[in-house]
């Protein structure tokens, strides 16, 4: 028998994430998407609540929530903006140091970013590739000898030890303009999957440079970058886990991710519904209210069963990993089917809204642009489909 419901402390999680959003979110998320200009005092009210680094393990200062607690957070500052919590969620790359990284990359990243001392970005997409990660063209050589930089996480190391020199263009990169790290994947081997490495680079290394900002159809809240490694030099103590393996490193949490995503959607899609239940439950037409007219009223029982669905799926893929368990086919299922219902919903939402929903007084217009990046973000659907299918006929 599957029980949904949840503990108290899950409880508290959802209390707590829901009236951060209520209060430190919705209210500046519209200002905040108009102007483009990163979050900083909500990020900075998050990390003084402890909520930055929900993955993170509390001895390096994080919160430890386990899958389901995070799906929790997630789901509810989405509700309120996905595109502000894209903006405060600061922690990219601290799963895989949390896994893979030395103890001091642990210490030197993971209690960085849970004090709000470091903001860390993810190097992974590139501008010819995206969801084909194992074909990245970035590339580390090692050079050994006479090494020209220190690691903060090994400052005292010997001198004569190696490097790697790194040169390429990561683009649609979060955080890309204000990180203090990038988690860059590179090529330090042959082609294909068993030559890419997992390396942290400073964005205050000699070489490294934003490109440039990408302007985007929402998420304007989070900062988006291109950018540049020009002979970027970094000490081999940089070194995520084991050389050429990084690829398989980064494949260890794509179902974490793709449940994160689904969350996120998730939140989207019942803001929505919730959005559209108010309006025609408010707006009269031919003297009626809109809620007492059966289409209206099919409008929004469709919604809500496509909602309910999504929900069922995510926090079941949650609770998998929680289990301990690699639930690839059922994470992304949830990612395809929840991305994919934000869309839907939205569009029905703003429908119901009639002209009010293609104007930016109205939060479903927000909402439905932020929904589209969930059917491209961690493996557009396609891949999602290919993975179900591979799954299910063991290809």
């Amino acid at each position: 028998m599957i029980d949904f419901s949840l503990t108290e402390e899950q409880r508290a999680v959802r209390k707590t994430a829901r009236e951060f959003a209520q209060n430190e979110v919705d209210p500046v998320a519209r200002e905040h998407e108009e102007s483009g200009e990163w979050p900083e005092e909500v990020w900075q009210k998050a990390v003084d609540a402890g909520l930055i680094g929900a993955s993170i393990p509390e001895e390096y200062g994080g919160a430890g929530m386990g899958a389901v607690e995070g799906t929790i957070f997630a789901e509810e500052i989405a509700y309120a903006d996905a595109g502000m919590l894209a903006a405060i969620g600061t922690e990219f790359g601290t799963r895989m140091i949390a896994e893979y990284g030395s103890e001091e990359q642990k210490e030197w990243i993971l209690e960085g970013v849970s004090s709000g001392e470091l903001i860390g970005a993810m190097g992974n997409t590139e501008p010819e590739h995206g969801s084909d990660a194992a074909s990245i063209e970035t590339r580390a050589e090692k050079v050994e000898g006479d090494r020209t930089t220190t690691s903060p996480a090994v400052p005292e190391a010997e001198e004569d030890g190696g490097e790697y020199v790194i040169d390429g263009v990561k683009t649609f990169i979060t955080h890309g303009s204000i990180a203090d790290y990038v988690l860059t994947m590179c090529r330090t081997g042959e082609e294909g999957h068993s030559g890419v490495s997992a390396i942290i680079v400073e964005t205050d290394r000699d070489g490294f440079e934003v490109e440039s900002d990408i302007h985007k159809m929402g998420w304007n809240a989070s900062d988006t970058a291109q950018l540049r490694y020009d002979g970027v030099r970094v000490p081999e103590e940089n070194l995520v886990g084991y050389e050429n393996m990084g690829f398989y490193q980064l494949m260890e949490f794509f179902e974490q991710e793709r449940v994160g995503i689904a969350a996120q959607a998730l939140g989207i899609a019942q803001r929505c519904l919730d959005e559209a239940m108010d309006y025609v439950g408010e707006r009269t037409q031919f003297d009626r209210e809109l809620q007492e007219f059966q289409a209206v009223q099919h409008d929004i029982a469709d919604m809500a069963v496509k909602v309910e669905n999504a929900r069922s799926l995510t926090y079941r893929a949650a609770a998998k990993l929680d289990e301990g368990e690699k639930p690839t086919k059922l994470a992304s299922m949830a990612k395809l089917y929840a991305s994919e219902v934000a869309e839907e919903v939205a569009s029905d939402a703003m429908q119901l809204h009639g002209g009010n929903g293609y104007t930016r007084d109205y939060p479903v217009e927000r909402q439905y642009r932020h929904a589209k990046l969930y059917q491209i973000g961690e493996g557009a659907s396609a891949i999602q489909r290919n993975i179900i299918a591979g799954e299910l006929l063991d290809l």
